[in-house]
């Protein structure tokens, strides 16, 4: 390292010092960001700390993919480095490098891995710097349109980001069309997994795909899996979906939730490993499958991947139960309609029927939130007994797009109002919430300060109107001094004639 990278190193450890030692807080990406401040290309310097290296990008399951990786890595005897945070630009992996470097500079040659989610718009500044070994492409569903765009602008930036690094080897999910798209057009080598066969648990009409990309025809399914997940074929110029290099079959949903087989090559006596997770959604046997056929392209034996799945604890509170007041709540993250509708679907297949969404439209989660209109939300619209709410920044339009869902939803402003709505109904039913990007670390630390309250104080958190539903306790009703008038234009465009 020249003079310049030592003092970014130097600076960033001195801020990440002050941040835990004085402020207690972790630091974040302000390290990394601090040091990129002092050496622009500190990345290219840092990547030669490790001896081998994978790259995870997708618009959904980074974290865990990453984490699992990383888990099953370490499991192996390997010294790993991880933003295990979920910090994914630029300087956060910056940041997990300077604060892993020590660890890594002891660790035995040809023991060191890096492991690092990363946003699919800075592929294009991670991949050229660092020059990983592999780069798994989990899948690709619109999100945050007044960020990202349309997605063909992302697959522009992933390919752009592989062509400049063109030794490194692509992982990718081949059931997506939009990834395989991506593995058509760049020279890297490629190894494509998938699920081999339709499981029929978790259908859905086709979101983000519709049309060949080689020559825009419509695209034509076998069958679908979730969004535009599946086996795919063009009639009109042949383009489909790639053999599988990589196989996940006999996929089964238990009591306990999904089991399935890892198969390590395209033939029928490949080498097989049978996973079995406590998840109920389809998307996790995806996560869970990338992550362990990268894992095992790192040389993780087939024998860590169970213990390391069994051992496996969502990062910042994804996925996570609490016990409130005697009910359990669980809450995920869920941040476009394809995370909205994952979750959705795990609901209904549980037979959940408390639940509340969390809409926010701050700057990391994108102000532009119509997309909440392409989430399925009538799918759990005939649940009997479904008691819903709404909340966050943008919680009037939650409530208004769960009402063309025929879902009659009331405003909270916190979760402990809607636990509180529903404390006389059956303790054995689940209190589901999702929630989007900013909305649910807040959600989680509430729940956290939730765990001691006893069931009486919740409940004295959430009143009732005439109709049962929730009504907060710190709004109260204002007179207005003169009628109120509503007035529509072009109420035959906006579907508004039924709503009186």
């Amino acid at each position: 390292m020249n003079f310049r990278s030592s003092l970014a190193c130097t600076s960033s450890d001195i801020a990440r010092w002050g941040l835990r030692s004085i402020l207690k807080r972790q630091g974040g990406v302000l390290p990394g960001r601090i040091a990129m401040k002092i050496d622009p290309e500190l990345l290219s310097d840092l990547a030669s700390l490790v001896d081998r290296s994978v790259v995870v990008t997708g618009t959904n399951g980074k974290t865990t993919t990453s984490n699992l990786i990383a888990d099953a890595v370490a499991a192996s005897g390997a010294t790993v480095v991880c933003n295990r945070a979920g910090n994914n630009m630029e300087p956060g992996v910056v940041g997990a490098l300077l604060e892993g470097r020590s660890d890594l500079k002891r660790a035995a040659s040809g023991k060191r891995v890096g492991v690092f989610e990363c946003d699919e718009l800075y592929t294009v500044r991670v991949l050229p710097k660092l020059k990983p070994t592999y780069f798994v492409l989990l899948n690709l569903f619109r999100d945050q349109l007044d960020r990202y765009g349309e997605i063909d602008h992302t697959q522009d930036v992933i390919a752009h980001a592989l062509e400049l690094s063109p030794a490194t080897t692509l992982i990718y999910n081949a059931d997506d069309p939009l990834c395989a798209s991506i593995a058509a057009r760049v020279p890297n080598m490629s190894i494509a997994f998938g699920i081999d066969g339709a499981t029929g648990t978790e259908s859905d009409r086709i979101s983000d795909s519709r049309f060949c990309s080689q020559c825009n025809a419509p695209l034509e399914y076998d069958y679908v899996q979730y969004g535009q997940l599946g086996a795919y074929h063009c009639p009109s110029c042949g383009w489909g979906r790639p053999a599988l290099v990589r196989r996940v079959t006999g996929v089964e949903l238990g009591c306990d939730g999904y089991g399935f087989d890892l198969a390590f090559g395209p033939e029928a006596k490949a080498p097989t490993t049978h996973i079995a997770t406590r998840y109920n959604g389809l998307y996790m046997v995806y996560n869970v499958a990338a992550a362990f056929f990268a894992a095992r392209e790192l040389g993780v034996d087939a024998a860590h991947l169970q213990p390391t799945l069994d051992a496996y604890v969502p990062a910042g509170g994804r996925m996570g139960r609490w016990e409130i007041a005697g009910r359990t709540v669980e809450a995920n993250l869920a941040k476009n309609p394809v995370g909205f509708d994952r979750q959705i679907q795990s609901i209904k297949t549980a037979g959940g029927r408390l639940c509340a969404f969390f809409l926010n439209d701050n700057d990391a989660d994108g102000h532009d939130v119509s997309w909440i209109y392409d989430v399925d939300f009538e799918r759990i619209a005939d649940t009997p007994g479904l008691v819903a709410f709404a909340g966050g920044t943008r919680a009037h339009d939650m409530q208004v797009r769960l009402k063309y869902a025929g879902i009659d939803a009331a405003i909270i402003s916190n979760i402990e109002q809607a636990i509180g709505a529903v404390a006389d109904e059956a303790a054995d039913d689940t209190f589901y919430a999702v929630a989007n990007y900013t909305a649910f670390p807040p959600l989680v630390k509430e729940l956290d300060g939730l765990k001691d309250a006893d069931a009486s104080s919740v409940a004295s958190c959430a009143v009732t109107r005439t109709d049962g539903s929730a009504f907060p306790t710190d709004i109260a009703p204002v007179e207005l001094p003169r009628p109120l008038r509503i007035v529509y234009l072009y109420p035959d465009a906006l579907n508004l004639y039924g709503d009186g």
